[in-house]
């Protein structure tokens, strides 16, 4: 469950010149503004814009910025000017950005190991194979000969990515006897193609 919304902080209170519209006391409404900001989980991503409350110290009367005379939303045009949006409140936006990153990062970093092990495969290594959008499964290599690799598909298919941790915890006993011959270059293929989404070598 994602926990998202808009909040407000406040960031200035002054109070005016004008009188109050309700009581005509001069000199006695308090303008509070406000900047309201996008939240995930309560984390800053984002502002969205300023408002106000004006509250007359005298009668106690309170109005929304739409709900002000216009003299009051001048003055709170006014006052607005003087208040700056906190750096804090792109915080969620800048995590986002860092994790995006460091994403990219380890995917490009995932990518060059795999490119490495797939032009030099050993005995022992795990292919994690998409078969298709919701078909996902195991090849193990048993023998390495010259330009041939000899590998065992696993016995089992699992519809999710994540779930190929499953498959390789159910050990060595759930390959097939049968061997299947891939050439290195049809392994470069297959990774270049996404076929062979990871290689796992302990």
């Amino acid at each position: 469950m994602i926990v998202y919304g808009i909040k407000a902080k406040e960031l200035l209170k002054e109070t005016l010149l004008d009188k109050c519209p309700n009581c005509g006391t001069q000199n006695s409404v308090d303008l509070y503004i406000f900047q309201r900001y996008f939240h995930i989980f309560w984390l800053p991503v984002i502002p969205v814009g300023k408002t106000a409350v004006s509250q007359c110290s005298n009668c106690k009367q309170t109005l929304k910025l739409k709900e002000m005379p216009e003299a009051l939303k001048l003055s709170y045009d006014n006052v607005k000017t003087k208040t700056k949006t906190p750096v804090w409140m792109f915080s969620g936006l800048a995590l986002i950005l860092v994790i995006i990153i460091v994403g990219i990062s380890e995917a490009r970093m995932k990518d060059e190991k795999n490119s490495k092990l797939i032009l030099s495969p050993q005995k022992g290594d795990i292919f994690e194979i998409k078969i298709s959008s919701s078909r996902y499964t195991l090849y193990k290599v048993d023998e390495v000969s010259g330009d041939s690799v000899f590998v065992r598909i696993n016995n089992y298919e699992t519809n999710l990515s994540s779930g190929m941790d499953e498959l390789k915890r159910k050990g060595d006993n759930e390959y097939s006897e049968d061997e299947m011959s891939i050439s290195k270059s049809g392994l470069k293929k297959m990774l270049d193609d996404g076929e062979i989404m990871n290689v796992d070598r302990k």
